[in-house]
């Protein structure tokens, strides 16, 4: 399926565009946010990348003891954290929203419901959704924030409620 000229990138718009016309006012203005938001994308981006150990591992430290007794789920949710954070980051960069859902709307609910890992999930979304703003400038964390919701919602779309009655110290 071919996205509608509307919800295409702006880059995407401006490399298809010289066929037929120059660009619109709207679309010098939609290039125009774009370029002048590339500083703070690319300043968060780097942030993100660099401090991504230290944040995963926080939000590890943070689960209750019996959530981090199940090893199983609990690498495999770190694994589906790490990604949904990389790809939210790079859904920013590129100012793409739905970028990370599209590459993980396959098989990440898949993931989720094989290794019952909704319930860590949740607590290490809404942690992350806790920290990020604390490591991010309000701008930058405004600029992830529609990516990283866009692929969270893979996890509350694509499976039931949270298993289990884990309680979280961070709620």
């Amino acid at each position: 399926m071919t996205p509608s000229p509307s919800t295409r990138h702006i880059l995407r718009q401006i490399e298809l565009q010289p066929e037929n016309s120059y660009l619109t006012s709207k679309e010098l203005g939609s290039l125009g946010r774009y370029v002048s938001s590339l500083s703070d994308r690319l300043r968060a981006y780097r942030q993100l990348r660099e401090w991504e150990i230290n944040l995963i591992q926080e939000l590890v430290d943070r689960l209750p003891a019996e959530v981090q007794q199940n090893v199983e789920s609990l690498e495999q949710s770190i694994k589906q954290t790490i990604l949904i954070l990389r790809y939210a980051a790079l859904g920013m960069l590129v100012d793409d929203v739905h970028l990370g859902r599209r590459r993980l709307e396959g098989w990440l609910p898949t993931m989720v419901e094989i290794y019952q890992t909704q319930a860590i999930d949740a607590l290490l979304q809404r942690s992350l959704n806790q920290q990020l703003p604390r490591l991010l400038t309000d701008s930058q964390f405004a600029l992830l924030k529609p990516a990283l919701e866009s692929v969270q919602q893979l996890l509350d779309s694509g499976v039931g409620a949270p298993q289990g009655d884990v309680k979280s110290d961070f709620t």
